[in-house]
């Protein structure tokens, strides 16, 4: 009960501070807090179905990591390797949200980097560690029995960076590049949702 209570101050506790992050930063840099707080098609005033695919991939992200996270914790005691790639897989989907969410890659890392330098680095880093997790996990994956869903996620995915990479961010070639995107990370929801699912059930019925 104590954690429980230590862990609902922290989360309240973040949510102050990043209110009062945002008050200050309205304050320092002259900024409205309607601009911080309000949805941007209504600052902006457009349509509200602008950008509607982007913002259903982020909720998919989010939905995918929440999934992981929360399955991974409920098996850690008797499912260790299952947790352990639930639990890796839903730092990597945070990962992927943050820069979908914040646009990083598009932009540079939080506007630091130049863009054409950070976007390489980033698609290079995504890439490795992508590698990596397979390499560390090959063997839970596999023993899923739809692992064939999630390398179609990373194909999807990965020619979704080769466009953004090859071509530039116009017309048709934009509509692919987020058309690839977009079915990547369907099918990413797709095997972690089934891949959870199994796991918890299979916890339920070692408790009953």
């Amino acid at each position: 009960m104590l954690i429980k209570k230590y862990i609902i101050s922290i989360l309240y506790l973040i949510t102050i501070i990043i209110l009062c992050t945002v008050f200050v930063l309205s304050k320092t840099h002259n900024i409205p807090l309607m601009k911080f707080t309000a949805d941007p098609a209504l600052i902006f005033q457009a349509n509200p179905f602008i950008g509607i695919i982007s913002n259903l991939g982020v909720l998919l992200w989010c939905c995918t990591a929440c999934i992981c996270f929360f399955s991974g914790i409920i098996i850690y005691n008797s499912q260790r390797k299952h947790a352990s790639f639930l639990l890796y897989s839903g730092v990597f989907t945070t990962i992927l949200l943050f820069d979908d969410f914040f646009m990083i890659h598009d932009y540079g890392i939080f506007y630091i980097l130049p863009y054409s330098f950070s976007e390489k680095i980033i698609f290079v880093l995504y890439v490795s560690f992508a590698i990596w997790y397979v390499i560390k996990f090959h063997k839970t994956i596999l023993m899923t029995n739809h692992h064939y869903i999630l390398l179609t996620a990373f194909v999807f995915l990965g020619l979704s960076m080769v466009i953004d990479t090859i071509f530039e961010s116009k017309g048709l070639e934009y509509f692919i590049e987020d058309s690839l995107k977009f079915i990547g990370i369907i099918s990413w929801t797709i095997f972690f949702i089934a891949t959870s699912y199994k796991s918890v059930i299979k916890q339920i019925t070692r408790l009953n």
